[in-house]
């Protein structure tokens, strides 16, 4: 099948499947749409109707309130009319009878004045009621002990039953001015709460019901008690709540927080048939906490609404499909035929090993001219490949050849620096001491280096050193460091501070890149153990005990790096060895060498791994086991820095040596590590 049919087939596949599945997907958003718009003003609508509810049962509380006051203005207007009375000698009939005045003009049912001690002395009764109030201890109730204690001025109360004449009142009290008794005021249950609750909260529903294309109604108290239920009469459906109903409002009860549920969610079912959205909102009490709920259920029914998406969507979907399928012919015929055309060229181009002719010259030059789209872009893009596509093979081989050179004259470099480093100790060899060292370079060549040579029958020469560079730059300052420590050694040997003074001062007229390198140089006298030693900004070397164990020395007189300021001071230390002890000296590519969590090895490592070291091993048993050591801790991690390792084991004097045929030659391993060592001993 050719890419024209192919084309088409994918555009005529993809037209088929987009549209239908762009009306699916369309249907499926005015679903959400018109869920979403009736759940909105649902949760709006439910809002406000428990806002309203709140406000209904908020309003007997607020009249109760406002008759408080009132009632509580007017037994203090009795308490100073009393008072006032009581300062003219008013007699008691008289008080009596004004209260009676007082309670018949404004339809109060009681009026009470008592002593200090709770006891009535004037009131607006007649004597038998009073008598009757009196005998039920109305006014020795436990709610006005505050006021006859002096602890508050004014006592409203709930209602109070007198089981005497079986009446129910509310009193407000308020203490007399001179606080030697109280006034009473009495005061009927109003009806306001269930005229509110009966009447007005019903009133609301149906008119909310009526207004609004609402199913059903509910108002609960927090026990979920209905206070009011009304449906649509034109339609048949109870008011009776189901269990996952029940416990939706009680969801929205314990939450505060309104909320909505689709009854049947299933997509198919809502769009051919009708479903019901259930919202409810918390109806809050006066306190600020929720005490009931107000729940409503709204039909949603998209069957009218997808019919007409239907008609119109089918209709225009197929004909839209048969106006894609005949725009993609032509569309298709530009993009094919110019592809085919780089396709034989393409072909050409290989067969003529890359050199275009000028009749291939001239076609893609008329794609890419012809064309400003992709095709034009990518038929230019061809001709330019072309043209530099010799120039770039030319030009890789060449860089292909010095690579090897430069690569080639590494290698050598690196067999020339590891020459350089001792490989054979000497002859005859000597029992009195055992030395190996061991420089692993981070890159082809490093900058790390040691050296031992023999001064004379009883004195060793040793150092080790590390340049502050990698590299071939640090390759030739190591090269130029070990030269001028051998001759300088060879020269003058009394003291190993001169030796390096004299090191310090020559690396400093010709270093032009200012580089600099640490040194630790040191003379062993083979028959004491005494080792005369000189520190240029070195690692501290350890000490490996006869009792095992690995002590770090502490710099005392130690001097600044080498090749840093010509007329830097170093000075002498001695070291004492006891006979099978071990000196330990290293570079700082040990102590930083780091794992792939980026932790250093560091000091207190090696000298844990040190002291695990055999106190009777060899020098190259002690190199190997620290090794070992640092390429367990590093794993996988690329080493970042060279590696050098000096180990020196002093056996004591001794007059015995050993055959020639016994002296160890220890070249290069392929790794490319340098090492030099000897392993003596009586056989």
């Amino acid at each position: 099948m050719t890419l024209r049919r192919r084309l088409f087939l994918l555009v005529t596949t993809i037209i088929a499947i987009g549209l239908p599945s762009a009306a699916g997907v369309f249907a499926y958003v005015s679903w959400q749409s018109v869920l979403q718009r009736t759940e909105s003003e649902g949760t709006l609508i439910a809002q406000t109707l428990a806002q309203s509810v709140t406000f209904i049962q908020q309003v007997p509380t607020v009249i109760n309130q406002i008759v408080d006051k009132e009632v509580l203005t007017q037994a203090d207007m009795v308490a100073q009319l009393t008072q006032l009375a009581l300062r003219k000698k008013a007699s008691a009939e008289d008080i009596n009878h004004a209260l009676r005045t007082i309670a018949a003009n404004n339809d109060i049912p009681e009026i009470w004045v008592t002593d200090g001690g709770g006891n009535p002395r004037f009131w607006s009764l007649d004597d038998i009621d009073a008598s009757i109030a009196g005998d039920s201890g109305l006014t020795s109730r436990p709610a006005f002990k505050p006021l006859l204690q002096g602890q508050q001025f004014r006592v409203s109360t709930d209602l109070l039953y007198r089981p005497l004449d079986q009446r129910a009142l509310f009193y407000g009290a308020v203490a007399l001015p001179d606080r030697q008794g109280m006034a009473l005021i009495a005061r009927l249950p109003s009806r306001a709460n269930r005229i509110i609750h009966s009447i007005g909260l019903k009133r609301m529903v149906e008119t909310v019901l009526a207004a609004a294309q609402i199913d059903t109604i509910w108002i609960f108290d927090e026990n979920l008690e209905p206070l009011a239920a009304t449906s649509d009469p034109r339609s048949n459906t109870t008011t009776t709540l189901s269990e996952a109903q029940r416990s939706f409002v009680e969801t929205v009860i314990s939450t505060s927080a309104a909320a909505s549920y689709l009854e049947d969610s299933n997509f198919r079912k809502v769009l051919l048939e009708h479903a019901f959205l259930y919202v409810a909102a918390p109806i809050f009490g006066a306190d600020g906490l929720p005490n009931g709920a107000a729940l409503m259920r709204l039909p949603v029914n998209m069957r009218a609404e997808m019919d007409s998406l239907l008609t119109i969507g089918g209709g225009v979907t197929v004909a839209l499909l048969l106006l894609g399928m005949l725009l993609a012919l032509p569309f298709l015929n530009r993009i094919v035929r110019p592809l085919s055309l780089l396709t034989v060229q393409t072909h050409r181009l290989v067969a003529h090993n890359f050199d275009p002719d000028e009749e291939m010259h001239a076609e893609l030059l008329k794609i890419s001219e012809n064309r400003k789209d992709e095709v034009g872009y990518l038929g230019n893009a061809l001709y330019s490949m072309v043209t530099t596509l010799k120039t770039y093979i030319a030009d890789l081989k060449a860089t292909t050849a010095a690579k090897e050179r430069i690569e080639g004259e590494m290698s050598a470099a690196r067999d020339i620096q590891m020459g350089m480093l001792p490989r054979v100790f000497g002859s005859p060899l000597d029992a009195r001491f055992d030395l190996h060292a061991v420089l692993e370079p981070a890159k082809a060549v490093g900058g790390d280096l040691f050296d031992f040579f023999p001064l004379d029958e009883r004195r060793l020469f040793f150092l080790i050193g590390d340049v502050s560079d990698k590299g071939v730059p640090a390759a030739l300052f190591m090269a130029v460091t070990k030269t001028l420590f051998t001759v300088e050694a060879k020269r003058d040997s009394s003291s190993v501070a001169g030796i390096m003074e004299r090191v310090n001062r020559s690396l400093c007229e010709n270093n032009p890149e200012g580089m600099f390198v640490t040194v630790f140089a040191a003379i062993i006298d083979l028959d004491s153990g005494e080792i005369s030693c000189s520190d240029g900004g070195h690692e501290l070397p350890f000490v490996l005990r006869c009792d095992g164990a690995a002590e770090m020395l502490e710099k005392k007189k130690g001097g600044l790096v080498l090749g840093f300021v010509a007329d830097t001071v170093y000075r002498d230390d001695i070291i004492r060895l006891q006979p099978g002890e071990a000196l330990v000296l290293y570079t700082d590519g040990v102590t930083e060498a780091m794992n792939s969590a980026h932790e250093l090895f560091k000091e207190a490592r090696l000298g844990d791994t040190l002291a695990t070291v055999a106190p009777a091993c060899a020098a190259r048993t002690i190199i190997d086991q620290v090794i070992g050591a640092v390429r367990a801790f590093v794993g996988q991690h690329p080493q970042s820095d060279d590696i050098t390792l000096l180990a020196l084991r002093w056996h004591g004097r001794g007059d015995s040596e050993l055959p020639a045929t016994q002296q160890e030659t220890v070249p290069a391993d392929a790794s490319g590590e340098a090492s030099a060592g000897v392993m003596v001993g009586n056989a």
